[in-house]
């Protein structure tokens, strides 16, 4: 009797245990939700185009970048337009969106890619992310703390034609621009370089940057 008595009390138990598990198995099935999926809380918003170019304006971006963007569309709605001013404002955009790295999102978020030559686009984007960017902390939830640049002017001192030899050894024209820069606060970051932009299409691309 003792025997039986144990074994009932076994199964008793297994059976409450298996109702249990079904319980709480069924709780986190139909119940419980998954995590949300990490996105940036504020969204980037396209506010001005010169879609001839595809160029782009951001809700984002700087007083000094949209001052220099509003600039270029003047300049690119004119019939005919001087082409040193073009590579001149060309040349500013893309040192102000590459070293105002303040408003980026992450270190992959790498700015002046519109003002780089097609070609060189992938390359380009590789070594900033492993050079300049690579420290950049993700700002997805708005709550980055670090201290990051952000352009407050720019200045050419040379802006003259030169040539450039492409990797299958033709030579192009195109600009030499060399540029200096000064920030709103200054974090260490490069303060001077040179860039040659060469024709790509209907527009002129940053083949070439050398910040020292």
């Amino acid at each position: 009797m003792k025997m039986k008595k144990s074994v009932k009390i076994v199964l008793i138990v297994i059976v409450l245990l298996i109702l249990v598990g079904c319980g709480v198995g069924g709780y986190y099935f139909f119940f419980k939700k998954e995590p949300a999926p990490e996105t940036p809380i504020k969204e980037i918003e396209v506010t001005n185009t010169i879609d001839q170019f595809g160029y782009t304006l951001e809700d984002r971006d700087t007083d000094l970048f949209v001052e220099k963007f509003n600039e270029l569309k003047e300049l690119l709605n004119q019939e005919e337009y001087d082409v040193k001013e073009y590579i001149s404002l060309i040349s500013q955009l893309f040192v102000i969106d590459l070293f105002t790295i303040d408003n980026k999102m992450s270190r992959y978020d790498v700015g002046g890619l519109e003002y780089v030559y097609s070609g060189a686009v992938s390359s380009f984007q590789t070594v900033a992310e492993n050079s300049i960017y690579k420290t950049v902390e993700n700002n997805l939830d708005d709550s980055r703390t670090q201290q990051l640049p952000e352009v407050a002017s720019v200045t050419i001192s040379v802006l003259d034609e030169t040539t450039f030899t492409m990797p299958d050894e033709s030579v192009v024209n195109g600009y030499r621009v060399k540029l200096s820069w000064t920030y709103q606060e200054n974090l260490g970051y490069d303060t001077n370089g040179s860039i040659i932009l060469i024709p790509d299409g209907e527009k002129y691309g940053v083949v070439y940057f050398d910040s020292n």
